[in-house]
């Protein structure tokens, strides 16, 4: 059943692809500011990944101006305010965030105070500003919190021991970089903790009060990914394909919370970072079987369509019989089928029950490779949870509490943080069967400046289009449907153009000045770089013309007529180069 209203609204363009935070000046060549504050901690410096993204960012409209990498784990007051002066000290009009949760929360909180100003407690709450604040571009380097994808960020008052929470549309960044490169330094602990973080978004999102048709479908399909992709993300960390699927999966499921908010488990979590410490989380991974329990009558048809994805039948056996009562069309059989339903209802209470154990197992898969705690104590509770009831009054006061499908008590809180502190789980080891086979990905290190002048344009794309001309086979089809093109090449600038309509072979191909003065039907606008990877088969034209990296002008309609001739296009190039003694530019 649809709900009376719900809104989607995601602002910031994300870009995805392994690699991709190394050519960063491609992916931003109109990006608004000048001068960036980078936001960081020093463990990401330290991986060199600060380096990577500074390489990146070689020929980009911005520059770097200061460099902020005192992040904690929990980020904290003090932290955002020291930021937010040195960002108006050195005059930065943008920021850019390399980091997890911690630093991107932190990034758009120090965003908030370089606009608005202090202090930061006047600014606490929802929905408060009017307005733009600074443009900013986040990269996560962890595959958990989906920060880049919303509007929330938590700071910590270490006086107070409370996490202060923000809400903001305005936070959301401009650009979101999505790069599995990013990610491989993390260690087993951290990849198992923050892809149980996402985990924690979506099923929260998908069972709390607010959930609505996109929501659901985002928050379903980064379930199913992380349930795929997080033991292989773990087990073998340089797999990039798990590693992309688990960043894929914390960012919609992001998407999806952002619109719906989470639940009890994250109210729980909450407090247990701002009392103990706890990593946000390990502490969702440790708290989220309990609440399966917990919201258990009021949320199992959605909890036992979970437990589908983590294996479970979607075999209703008196649905089954019903069907095939219909078939045979028994009035009687049907009657008494229709008195059974309760079976039916019993079989989904019974296969979301069975949820809770599937985490828990989970947890414990995840602590036999990568020493993932399984309870409070090994998370670092060491008082005999003396501050029980300084977690349960912070949990009480957390806003994420209010789209849990049961109401929260302080009584069912206390009990689920007793428990999770006082159960004993043991490890489970991981059977080969129950990983993928490595699929270690790399990027493809793109080759750069391939032409060093229009001459070499020439000499390699018009000898190129020269030997396409003087195989019937390739050329037949350009010359039948009488079509007049041009390629406008960039860095360097060229053209070559290439006519259809005539039978004078010199007339066919032209290039330079005769083919800037040619009148074609349609052109095409690209670098001379993309046009070689173009040739190779290796450049998606759709997501080419949304990067404007391609820039079609004309008829395009009659243009669609030559798709079937670019396969052995394809083949034929690399084939060229390897003949023209140019075998270092084959793909």
């Amino acid at each position: 059943m649809l709900p009376e209203f719900y809104h989607f609204f995601l602002p910031t363009r994300v870009k995805y692809g392994i690699g991709l935070a190394s050519r960063l000046a491609e992916e931003l060549p109109d990006f608004p500011g000048q001068r960036a504050l980078l936001v960081t901690d020093k463990t990401i410096q330290a991986a060199g990944l600060v380096a990577k993204i500074r390489e990146g960012l070689a020929g980009a409209p911005f520059s770097i101006a200061a460099i902020y990498d005192n992040v904690p784990p929990n980020s904290e007051v003090h932290v955002v305010s020291e930021a937010a002066e040195l960002g108006k000290k050195e005059k930065c009009d943008m920021l850019l965030a390399v980091g997890g949760g911690s630093v991107l929360d932190s990034a758009k909180v120090i965003n908030l105070l370089m606009v608005k100003g202090g202090p930061l407690e006047k600014h606490m709450g929802a929905q408060l500003i009017k307005g733009r604040l600074l443009p900013w571009i986040a990269i996560p380097t962890t595959a958990g919190t989906g920060s880049e994808a919303t509007q929330f960020a938590v700071i910590t008052d270490e006086a107070k021991a409370v996490k202060l929470p923000f809400a903001e549309d305005a936070f959301l960044p401009d650009v979101a970089i999505l790069d599995p490169e990013m990610t491989a330094t993390m260690p087993g602990k951290v990849t198992a903790a923050t892809g149980m973080d996402a985990l924690t978004h979506a099923i929260e999102c998908y069972v709390g009060t607010v959930n609505n048709p996109v929501s659901d479908a985002l928050a379903l399909y980064a379930i199913e990914l992380i349930v795929q992709n997080i033991l292989q993300a773990v087990a073998v960390p340089d797999d990039l394909n798990a590693r992309g699927a688990m960043l894929t999966a914390s960012f919609i499921a992001g998407v999806a919370f952002n619109h719906t908010g989470v639940g009890i488990v994250h109210g729980i979590s909450h407090a247990l970072g701002g009392v103990y410490h706890i990593p946000h989380g390990l502490a969702n991974s440790i708290i989220l079987p309990f609440s399966v329990e917990y919201n258990l009558d009021a949320a199992s048809g959605r909890y036992a369509r979970i437990a589908q994805i983590f294996g479970e039948s979607s075999f209703y056996p008196v649905q089954e019989l019903a069907r095939l009562a219909a078939r045979w069309d028994n009035f009687t059989l049907n009657q008494a089928l229709a008195q059974l339903n309760l079976v039916d209802e019993w079989l989904v209470r019974q296969r979301a029950q069975s949820l809770e154990n599937k985490l828990r197992a989970l947890n414990q898969k995840l602590a036999a490779l990568s020493g993932h705690a399984l309870n409070l104590r090994e998370a670092g509770v060491k008082d005999g949870l003396a501050k029980l009831e300084q977690v349960v009054r912070t949990a009480m006061e957390d806003g994420a509490i209010l789209n849990n499908p049961v109401p929260v008590t302080a009584e069912g809180v206390r009990d689920i943080v007793r428990r999770a502190y006082e159960q004993e789980l043991r490890p489970i080891p991981v059977s080969r069967a129950e990983l993928k086979a490595a699929r270690s990905a790399t990027a493809t290190r793109k080759l750069r400046n391939i032409f060093k002048d229009e001459e070499a344009v020439y000499d390699i794309l018009g000898t190129y289009f020269r030997k396409v001309q003087a195989d019937p086979q390739l050329f037949h089809p350009l010359k039948n449907s009488g079509l007049k093109v041009r390629f406008n090449y960039t860095h360097p600038d060229a053209a070559i153009a290439l006519d259809g309509s005539t039978d004078d072979k010199e007339q066919q191909i032209l290039i330079g000045d005769a083919a800037r003065r040619f009148d074609p039907e349609v052109e095409f606008t690209l670098p001379a770089d993309v046009a070689h990877y173009f040739w190779h088969g290796q450049v998606n034209l759709m997501q080419a013309l949304g990067r404007k990296e391609v820039i079609p002008k004309g008829n395009l309609p009659r243009a669609m007529q030559l798709l079937p001739l670019l396969e052995p296009l394809y083949e034929l190039y690399p084939r060229y180069l390897r003949e023209r003694g140019l075998a270092r530019l084959a793909l």
